[in-house]
């Protein structure tokens, strides 16, 4: 049994290594390729960043509070447990927990050769709580609280209900993916517009970039690239477009014919005259400037006959 006491700090902190706990006085065990961990702490917060991620196998680890809450935020969620609850977080990807009051929790921490599952198909499980009351999921969530409350009862069998105990939470995690695989469509979907709203409140922005996008979502880059791919694009294609889309639009508006094409290029976030000018051509077949003015009706004759095509 390993005991280890860590300061606890309320501020943010950024978790450096693949399977870094909670900090906290946390009792763990391991068992194999998998480790159950006992933990108490005050108010607690860590960022898991992408340039933390370091190559390393990941884990999945899954959280069964005794006392207090803990919100968890990846792949695009953000949800919060409280016992007898549930919730579980994936190592090779960006995350972020929150435990804001005092807290007890039992963590499991697995391998994905153990679950049986690569890294990418655990974004189905990560960062969405369940309740714990019933079904398989009543029995993990109440055998994690029993080696909290019967520990030292049970510390002679501990090596064998360790191993129990770590093939439960696989069999329950593996059989929870079937439920949620349809809901994931719709979170997929819901995440969607989200990431649209918020791509175009800052399109003005030059550093408004897929992986920036990704990162203030808490999703991995090839996730987001997977939502996109799904409704036929790609995130730097549909960042390009929706400047391209908010230039026409302000090239069309007269109460902005007092700023310079290459300011309205400026305030989509498309900084460089040239390039803005080669976009725009490319997607309406004119250059901005002629826009303009087929709009306005002053462009030279040769220039009407063009067709502006559409969106």
């Amino acid at each position: 049994m390993h005991t280890h006491d860590a300061s606890p700090s309320a501020a943010a902190h950024v978790l450096r290594t693949h399977d870094e706990a909670v900090r906290g006085t946390a009792v763990r065990r391991e068992f194999g390729d998998a480790w159950v961990t006992l933990v108490s702490g005050s108010p607690y917060e860590g960022v898991r960043t992408a340039r933390s991620l370091d190559g390393t196998p990941g884990y999945l680890r899954v959280f069964r509070p005794i006392h207090g809450e803990i919100l968890v935020q990846q792949d695009g969620r953000t949800d919060t447990a409280s016992a007898p609850q549930i919730i579980c977080c994936d190592t090779t990807r960006p995350y972020r927990l929150q435990l804001p009051r005092p807290f007890r929790l039992v963590e499991v921490l697995l391998t994905h050769r153990r679950l049986g599952l690569p890294p990418a198909d655990t974004e189905l499980l990560t960062a969405a709580s369940w309740c714990g009351r019933k079904g398989a999921g009543a029995l993990l969530s109440q055998l994690l609280a029993g080696l909290d409350e019967h520990g030292p009862e049970i510390h002679s069998v501990v090596d064998r209900v360790g191993v129990s105990l770590a093939g439960l939470t696989a069999a329950v995690l593996t059989d929870r993916m079937r439920h949620l695989a349809a809901e994931d469509q719709i979170a997929r979907h819901h995440l969607m517009l989200h990431i649209q709203e918020h791509i175009r409140e800052r399109l003005a922005d030059p550093g408004l970039t897929p992986n920036a996008v990704a990162a203030h979502h808490h999703v991995s880059l090839r996730y987001l690239q997977r939502i996109f791919q799904e409704n036929g694009t790609s995130p730097a294609r549909w960042i390009r477009d929706e400047r391209l889309a908010r230039c026409r639009s302000e090239l069309l508006d007269p109460r902005l014919d007092h700023l310079p094409v290459s300011a309205i290029g400026e305030r989509a976030g498309l900084y460089q005259a040239s390039h803005f000018s080669r976009l725009f051509r490319e997607r309406y077949g004119v250059t901005p400037r002629d826009y303009r003015a087929l709009r306005g009706g002053t462009a030279p004759p040769d220039r009407r006959a063009l067709t502006i095509r559409g969106g």
